[in-house]
C-alpha cells in the first residue's frame, strides 16, 4: 500500500530531477530589480520569410529587411558546411534602423543579467539586430549573430530535456563558443591576427582556459582559424559535433587531430609566432606615438569616435561606459582635457550595439556634435576654439527630426554637412543644409556608401562605395557637375578611413590578411604607394599638418596617440597596386572581342541561346526554397521564456519547494509569470500570478498572491489566509531609474480549525504605495556585480475594518571591483513603520537558512511568543542578513541593518590550464560583518523604548513590573564563508560569530540557498 508520505516523497524527487536547479531571489535582501525600458514611438511589426529565416521589421523598413534576408541566405550555405549542421528551425531576426531604436526594445528585460538574456535568445532562435554604419558591418554582424545561435544549438541542443542534461554535464571555456562564432563569421581577421602578433611577440600569450571577454574571443578566433589553415574546414564541423558527444573540448580536438591537446597548442603557439616574424620582415617600426587620451586609459572605457580640429591643436573623442558616452576635448601640446558633453544611457543589456555619436571641426574650431536622444536626432554646436578662449561652451541644440545618420561631417564654413542615411533599404551620401533642414542627394543607387568626406575646396565629396563580390570604388562627385561621378580606383577588398590631404593627395587604410596598411594616392598621375611602416594595429586615422593622430591597440588596450609625420616618413614605401576582379573584366572583354567576330546569323543564334539560358535560371529561381514570402503583420504569439524549480527556506513555514514560469511574446511586450509554493507537509501553499503590458512608455502591471499559513500547537490549530491585489504603474525616467506607484487590495483572514465557533478574525486594507529605484549594476560574474542601486518607497495601507499603518523603506548597495580578484559589496537598509497599529520588522538570520532556528520572545510579535503568529503577520518584514544570530532575535517598528562582505572568487586566483567546473568556477571566499538593530518607540539609545524595556508579570501574577537596561541596542556580526554552485543550485556556508552587549557568542554555522544581496 502506498502511502501519502511515499507519494509526496516521489513528487518531490521528481520535481528536483526535472526542474532547472536555479536558485531564486524572493527575500528582501536578495529583491528582484527589474529593468525598463522607454518607448519614444509606437511599433507595428511585419516579417517576410523564407525557408530558413524571417526577418521583422516595421515602419519603411521593408527594403532593409529584403536586403538582410538576401544576404544572410546567401551565407546560409557556407554557415551549415563549415559547422557540419543543418538548423532545425527557422531564425528569427528582428531588425531596427538603428541602435537608438533598439534601445527600445523590451527583449531580455525579464532577466537579471546579459548573459541569462542572450542565451535566451540563442536558444529561441532569436536575434535583435539594429543597422551599423554600412552594409558591410552590418552583414558581419548579421552573420555573427547567427553563427552564435547555431554553435548554441550544436553544443547545447534545442530541447528541455539536451538543455539542461548539457548545462550540468557540458562545461565549455568561453574561448571555444565564442571563438568558433567569430570565426565563422570573420574569417581570417586582421585585428585577430595582430593581437595574436602582439602576444606572441611579447610573449605575453594567456593560456586559452583562462581567457575572458574579447581576449576569449580573439584566441578562440585564432585557434579555429588555425585548425582550418592547417586541418580543412571538416576538422571544425567534426570538432563541434564530437565536443556535444564526449563532453570535453580538449578531448574532441585531440581526437579530431590525432595529436595531443598539448602538442596541439604548442604547435598554434609556434603558427603564430612564425608569422608574426614574417610581418616583421616586411614592416618598418617607427617611433614616437605619444598617447594624448590619458582618461582613456585611466578609465578603462571604449572608445567611440574621435576629430582633430583644423589647426591640429584640439582633439575631441567619446568614452563609452556600457551605453553611456562622455565628450572629452584635449589641448594637443598640453594635454590638458575638459569634459563638455554626457549622452546616453548605460543599459548592459544593450551595451555592445551603442552607437557613438559623431563629431566634427569648422574651420574656425567650432565644435559640432551629432547623437540620438530620445528617438530624435540631434545637433549641439559649440563655440569656436582658440589660444585665448580655451573653454567650450554650448551656442545651440537643434532638432534634426527622426533622420538615422550613419555619418556626419560639417564643411569648413559650418552651413552644410555631409551625411550618409539609411533610406529604403539602401546607404547613400547627402549634403544637410543646416539653415533650411534640408537634405540634398549625392547618391541615389543600390550600391553600399561606405564613407564619405569633404573633397578639396569647391564642395566636392569623396567617397566609397561597395560593388557586387566585395569589390569597393573610390569616387569623386564634383558640385560643379553633379550628374557624372568619376572613378578614381577600383580593389577587390575593403579600403576605410580615406582622408584628403590636398585637393591631390589623399591617403587611406587598406584591411589585408594580416593587418591593416597605410596607402596614399596621387590623383594627378593616378599613382598609388604604399607605406612599409607598421601600421597593423590601426584601426581609424587623421593627418592633419605635420602631425597624424592613430587610433591603434596594444595587445586589447586601445590607445589614441599622435605622432610627427616625419617619422612616417622616413619609413620607405613601395607601389601598391589595387586588386582588380581580372576574371569578371576578361570575361567582358571575351564577350566583346567574340561578339565582333561574329556574323550576324551566329550572333542572332548566340542571342536565342543567351535568352533561353535566362528565361531558365528565371524560372529555377521561382522554385528556389529560399523564395521569399510576405509581408505578413506580426503575431503576438506566446512562448514559454523558462521555468524555475528550487527548494525555499520559507522564515514562517519552513522547507518547501516552490515553482515557477515565465510566458511572453517575442518581443516581451506582453509578459505573464505564474508560480506557487508547497511546503513539506503539503498544508502550507503559495500561489501568485502576474501579467505586465510594457510596449508605451508607461509600463502596467497586475499581480495576485495568496499564501496559507497552517500552525498547530497542543491546544490550537489556527489557518491564516492572505490574499492581495495589486495594480503598479511603472514610469522610467531612464534605463536605470524608475517611479513605481501601487494600489493594492489586502485581506488577512485567521479561523481557529478545532473549535468552528470561534469567531473568525479578519482584517482588510486598501493601500498605496510609492517607490523609487536605481540600479545601474553591471553583472561581473555569478553572485558578482559592480555599480550601485537603491530602493526607497513609502506605504500607507488604511484598515477598512480595523487599524492602517504607514511604512518607510529604504535599501542602498554598493558594489565595488578593487581587482579581479577581490570585490567590495556593502548594503545599508532600514525602515520605520507608523499609525493606529504599525507593523513590526524581525531582525536576524539568513535568507533561505536550511536548519532555520527562530528565537523565542517573551515580547509580542508578529511569529507571536506561544507559538502561533498573529493574523497580519504575512505584512510584516524579515531584516537579513545579520548572522551569529537567529530569526527574529530582534523585532520592532523601526530597524536600521547594515552589510560588508569581501568576495573573492576562487577561479580569478587560481592558474590552471585545465577545463574549471561549474562548481570551481562559482567557488567563492568571503570574509563578512554585519551591525545592526530593531526597536518600537524612541531611537535606540533613548532611556525607555521597545528595546530595552521589560514588562514582567501581570495577567495571573499579581505582581508586575517594568524593568529598562542599557544595553548596547546593536547587534554586531563577523566571520567568514564559502560558496559555490552545486547541481545547479548556488548554496552559502557562513561561521559567524555574533557580539551582543560586547559579548562574543557562540559561533553559529548557515548553510543557505541562494545569492547574497
Amino acid at each position: 500500500m502506498i502511502h501519502g508520505k511515499q507519494v509526496a516523497y516521489f513528487l518531490w524527487v521528481f520535481f528536483m530531477v526535472t526542474s532547472t536547479l536555479v536558485a531564486q531571489d524572493f527575500y528582501p535582501s536578495q529583491r528582484t530589480w527589474e529593468k525598463t525600458r522607454i518607448q519614444y514611438q509606437k511599433i507595428k511589426w511585419n516579417f517576410i520569410s523564407n525557408q530558413n529565416f524571417e526577418v521583422y521589421y516595421y515602419g519603411k523598413n521593408e527594403a532593409l529587411a529584403r536586403v538582410t534576408i538576401q544576404q544572410i541566405d546567401a551565407e546560409f550555405s557556407r554557415l551549415t558546411r563549415t559547422l557540419s549542421y543543418s538548423p532545425y528551425q527557422k531564425t528569427k531576426i528582428f531588425l531596427y534602423p538603428s541602435a537608438a531604436d533598439l534601445s527600445q526594445s523590451n527583449a531580455g528585460i525579464s532577466f537579471i543579467n546579459p548573459m541569462d538574456a542572450k542565451d535566451e535568445d540563442l536558444s529561441k532562435f532569436r536575434i535583435e539586430i539594429a543597422f551599423d554604419q554600412n552594409l558591410f558591418h552590418f552583414k558581419r554582424a548579421l552573420i555573427h549573430a547567427v553563427a552564435e545561435v547555431y554553435v548554441r544549438d550544436i553544443l547545447f541542443g534545442g530541447s528541455i530535456r539536451d538543455a539542461l542534461q548539457s548545462s550540468l554535464l557540458l562545461s565549455l571555456p568561453p574561448w571555444f563558443s565564442t571563438g568558433i562564432a567569430s570565426y565563422v563569421a570573420n574569417g581570417d581577421m586582421p585585428e585577430v591576427n595582430q593581437f595574436m602578433y602582439q602576444v606572441v611577440s611579447t610573449n605575453k600569450v594567456r593560456k586559452p582556459n583562462l581567457a575572458q571577454g574579447k581576449e576569449a574571443e580573439f584566441i578562440g578566433h585564432s585557434i579555429w582559424a588555425y585548425i582550418a589553415k592547417t586541418y580543412g574546414d571538416q576538422a571544425v564541423g567534426n570538432i563541434l559535433n564530437l565536443t556535444r558527444i564526449i563532453r570535453n573540448e580538449q578531448s574532441s580536438i585531440a581526437s579530431t587531430v590525432r595529436v595531443p591537446f598539448s602538442k596541439f597548442l604548442k604547435a598554434w603557439f609556434d603558427f603564430y609566432v612564425s608569422e608574426s616574424k614574417q610581418y616583421e620582415v616586411n614592416t618598418s617600426p617607427i617611433s614616437g606615438f605619444k598617447n594624448i587620451a590619458s582618461s582613456l586609459a585611466d578609465s578603462g572605457h571604449q572608445l567611440g569616435s574621435f576629430a582633430v580640429s583644423p589647426d591640429g591643436q584640439w582633439l575631441a573623442y567619446f568614452l563609452e561606459d556600457t551605453g553611456q558616452f562622455n565628450l572629452y576635448v584635449v589641448e594637443t601640446k598640453t594635454g590638458k582635457s575638459q569634459a563638455v558633453f554626457q549622452t546616453g544611457l548605460k543599459d548592459p543589456l544593450r551595451s555592445d550595439v551603442a552607437k557613438s555619436p559623431f563629431i566634427s571641426w569648422s574651420k574656425s574650431n567650432g565644435l559640432f556634435v551629432v547623437y540620438a536622444n530620445e528617438g530624435k536626432t540631434w545637433l549641439n554646436q559649440y563655440s569656436g576654439l582658440s589660444k585665448s578662449k580655451r573653454s567650450l561652451r554650448l551656442d545651440s541644440k537643434r532638432n534634426l527630426g527622426d533622420w538615422v545618420f550613419l555619418a556626419a561631417e560639417v564643411n569648413a564654413s559650418a552651413q552644410r554637412m555631409l551625411v550618409r542615411t539609411l533610406r529604403n533599404g539602401q546607404v547613400d551620401v547627402g549634403i544637410f543644409d543646416l539653415r533650411r533642414n534640408k537634405l540634398t542627394p549625392v547618391t541615389q543607387d543600390p550600391q553600399d556608401d561606405l564613407e564619405a568626406h569633404w573633397f578639396g575646396s569647391e564642395g566636392d565629396v569623396i567617397y566609397v562605395a561597395a560593388v557586387k563580390q566585395n569589390q569597393e570604388v573610390l569616387n569623386v562627385w564634383q558640385a560643379s557637375n553633379p550628374s557624372e561621378v568619376k572613378t578614381l580606383l577600383t580593389h577587390q577588398g575593403h579600403i576605410h578611413d580615406v582622408r584628403p590631404l590636398a585637393d591631390s593627395l589623399i591617403v587611406f587604410l587598406h584591411d589585408y590578411a594580416n593587418g591593416v596598411e597605410l596607402v596614399s594616392f596621387n590623383t594627378k598621375d593616378s599613382l598609388v604607394y604604399q607605406n612599409r611602416s607598421k601600421t597593423g594595429a590601426w584601426s581609424h586615422v587623421a593627418w592633419v599638418g605635420d602631425q597624424i593622430f592613430v587610433q591603434q591597440k596594444s595587445i586589447l588596450t586601445t590607445q589614441l596617440d599622435r605622432i610627427a609625420a616625419a617619422e612616417l616618413i622616413k619609413a620607405p614605401s613601395y607601389r601598391w597596386y589595387p586588386i582588380l576582379a581580372d576574371s569578371l573584366q576578361a570575361l567582358d572583354a571575351s564577350r566583346k572581342v567574340l561578339s565582333d567576330s561574329l556574323s550576324a546569323k551566329e550572333q542572332k543564334t548566340l542571342d536565342v541561346k543567351r535568352s533561353r539560358l535566362e528565361r531558365q535560371q528565371v524560372l529555377r529561381l521561382r522554385k528556389e526554397p529560399t523564395k521569399l514570402v510576405g509581408p505578413f503583420p506580426y503575431q503576438n504569439s506566446f512562448v514559454v521564456n523558462g521555468s524555475e524549480g528550487n527548494f525555499r527556506i520559507d522564515p514562517l513555514r519552513g522547507l518547501g519547494y516552490s515553482m515557477d514560469m515565465r510566458m511572453n511574446d517575442l518581443l516581451e511586450n506582453h509578459l505573464i509569470k505564474v508560480g506557487g509554493l508547497v511546503t513539506s507537509n503539503l498544508q502550507n501553499l503559495d500561489l501568485w500570478g502576474e501579467y505586465a503590458y510594457l510596449a508605451n512608455k508607461l509600463d502596467w502591471k497586475v499581480r495576485y498572491d495568496r499564501k496559507v499559513l497552517d500552525q498547530e500547537t497542543e491546544s490550537l490549530s489556527q489557518k491564516i489566509r492572505y490574499n492581495r491585489i495589486e495594480i503598479t504603474g511603472i514610469y522610467p525616467l531612464n534605463l536605470v531609474s524608475n517611479v513605481h506607484f501601487s494600489g493594492m487590495f489586502t485581506s488577512n483572514r485567521a479561523f481557529d480549525q478545532y473549535v468552528l465557533t470561534t469567531p473568525e478574525s479578519l482584517s482588510t486594507f486598501i493601500g498605496g504605495r510609492l517607490a523609487y529605484n536605481f540600479d545601474n549594476t553591471v553583472h561581473w560574474a555569478e553572485n558578482l556585480r559592480t555599480g550601485f542601486r537603491m530602493h526607497a518607497s513609502v506605504e500607507s495601507q488604511v484598515g477598512l475594518i480595523n487599524n492602517g499603518f504607514n511604512r518607510i523603506k529604504l535599501d542602498v548597495r554598493k558594489y565595488i571591483k578593487l581587482s579581479n580578484s577581490f570585490l567590495l559589496a556593502a548594503r545599508f537598509s532600514g525602515s520605520h513603520a507608523f499609525g493606529l497599529s504599525p507593523v513590526q520588522t524581525m531582525l536576524g538570520g539568513m535568507d533561505n537558512w536550511i536548519f532555520i532556528d527562530r528565537e523565542q520572545q517573551r515580547k509580542a510579535n508578529p511569529i507571536g511568543t506561544a507559538g502561533i503568529a498573529n493574523r497580519d503577520v504575512f505584512m510584516a518584514d524579515f531584516a537579513t542578513s545579520l548572522r551569529g544570530f537567529k530569526i527574529n532575535k530582534l523585532s520592532g517598528n523601526s530597524h536600521l541593518l547594515m552589510n560588508v562582505e569581501l568576495r573573492v572568487p576562487v577561479a580569478s586566483l587560481l592558474n590552471s590550464t585545465g577545463n574549471k567546473s561549474q562548481f570551481i568556477n562559482s567557488f567563492q571566499f568571503i570574509g563578512f560583518s554585519d551591525i545592526g538593530s530593531a526597536w518600537t518607540g524612541a531611537n535606540p539609545f533613548s532611556r525607555a523604548n521597545g528595546f530595552n524595556t521589560n514588562v514582567l508579570g501581570g495577567n495571573t501574577n499579581p505582581f508586575q513590573a517594568t524593568v529598562s537596561d542599557f544595553r548596547n541596542p546593536f547587534l554586531i556580526s563577523y566571520g567568514f564563508g564559502a560558496r559555490a554552485k552545486v547541481f545547479g543550485y548556488f548554496i552559502k556556508l557562513d561561521y559567524a560569530y555574533g557580539i551582543e552587549n560586547d559579548e562574543i557568542r557562540s559561533p553559529i554555522t548557515y548553510l543557505t540557498l541562494g545569492n547574497d544581496f
